[in-house]
């Protein structure tokens, strides 16, 4: 039983990662900028990620928030949870935005 559940781990960990492989990656190309005075959140949507999950990375490339994508809908992420500077949203290795807090 453990050897199936594995298995089963691992096939829904590849079938993610191909999915998030295929996600558009225009968005790369702008960062956005948010003002933490006038957004106290920044709201995020990712298609087809049910369950995936996700990092978001300073400039050094350390994970400060990480979470599951728990719905097609928007989700937020609080700016006060992250500070000030630049970050990036990532879903494995592939990085679907950068954008920058002041």
């Amino acid at each position: 039983m453990k050897t199936f559940i594995r298995k089963s781990v691992i096939a829904a960990s590849f079938a993610i990662a191909l999915l998030a492989a295929n996600f558009p990656t225009h968005a790369q190309d702008e960062k956005l900028v948010y003002n933490q005075s006038s957004n106290s959140a920044i709201g995020v949507k990712v298609e087809n990620a049910v369950g995936a999950s996700f990092v978001i990375k300073d400039k050094k490339g350390n994970i400060v928030h990480r979470g599951t994508v728990k719905s097609d809908k928007t989700f937020y992420i609080s700016t006060a949870k992250l500070g000030k500077g630049e970050y990036q949203f990532q879903m494995g290795s592939l990085v679907l935005q950068e954008f920058v807090i002041k």
